[in-house]
């Protein structure tokens, strides 16, 4: 299968941002590129960049599948490309880095995350569940005795709920997240047309006696992007000052549920730390978390680059290192 990232609805919103892309299919690959610009002071440098890409199914398609690619930047005058493969299994995979590096390539520092934390959610409900960590179960169990609700929402309006939330945890975790605008285009270009949710956890809030006040508090949110697929967990925000109603956990199961329901084969967790990372690693909490909800790891490639035109992207590649040192 082809990451998200590589599909027809990504380029959609790319496109909806003003962004030049190009996408290609051949026999056993495909690809979706879009252009970016790099600035180091006066210098703009163009790359064509395939999020998870090129996508290919056999060990043949990766080569022809680069070349199209480079054709492709060549004649839309870009500097270099920065490809992030991805073929439909590890197996496909095996000999892919050594595939790259005999084309020209280089690893970089990853983008996006090469590793991932997903659950084969064609085994049912029941096993599902089972495969869970116990408290995990059982939170989602007692979540409505809590007076916790999971919704959905596909109104792009609503995306200031899960903002609010993101912004608490950029200040616990010093991490940057995307603001309310970006994401409230996303939602607009895909909401509409299935690829898209946003999913929410409501606390109905209760008065010293346990009596419903008629309140309501949004605790916990995330926005999944969903193809035919796979279902991938790619925005979440959450409130510490809620964390022990359970209500993430809660909402998180209700949408492995929900991906195995609608007939997917996947639930993508997007990113986790490295295997045999420790508490040292920055990632190693919520990949704790992710795991707590059963499934296996998933390696990706790496992210690699290749210049197109050696004496701009030397010049662009020196000036990237002396910021990175600064």
């Amino acid at each position: 299968m082809a990451h998200f990232l590589q599909s027809e609805a990504w380029a959609r919103f790319q496109q909806s941002l003003g962004e030049r892309v190009t996408r290609r299919v051949g026999e056993d690959w495909s690809f979706l590129g879009v252009e970016e610009t790099q600035v180091f002071g006066p210098f703009h440098t163009k790359r064509l960049y395939a999020p998870y890409g090129p996508s290919f199914s056999g060990p043949e398609a990766l080569q022809p599948a680069l070349e199209q690619f480079e054709l492709n930047a060549r004649q839309m005058g870009d500097v270099f490309v920065r490809v992030e493969p991805m073929g439909t299994s590890p197996e496909v995979e095996k000999d892919a880095c050594e595939k790259l590096e005999s084309l020209g390539y280089h690893r970089v520092s990853h983008l996006l995350p090469e590793d991932t934390w997903r659950i084969n959610v064609t085994v049912g409900r029941d096993a599902l569940l089972k495969g869970m960590d116990k408290s995990n179960r059982k939170r989602y169990r007692q979540a409505a005795g809590k007076g916790i609700e999971i919704r959905t929402s596909t109104n792009p309006e609503d995306i200031p709920l899960l903002t609010k939330l993101m912004s608490d945890v950029e200040e616990r975790d010093g991490i940057t997240l995307r603001d309310t605008d970006y994401l409230k285009k996303e939602a607009a270009s895909l909401f509409p047309t299935g690829n898209g949710r946003l999913y929410l956890a409501v606390l109905h809030e209760r008065d010293a006696d346990g009596n419903p006040t008629g309140e309501e508090r949004v605790i916990a949110a995330n926005f999944v992007f969903l193809d035919d697929d796979c279902c991938y967990l790619i925005h979440n925000g959450a409130d510490s000052n809620y964390f022990k109603t359970g209500a993430n956990v809660a909402m998180q199961v209700q949408i492995v549920l929900d991906a195995a329901e609608e007939g997917r084969t996947w639930c993508d967790f997007h990113g986790m730390a490295p295997e045999g990372a420790g508490p040292e690693h920055p990632w190693y909490g919520f990949t704790k978390f992710k795991q707590s909800f059963g499934g296996e790891a998933r390696h990706y490639l790496g992210t690699w680059e290749k210049p197109i035109k050696q004496a701009h992207y030397a010049v662009y590649d020196l000036a990237r290192k002396v910021i990175a040192h600064k």
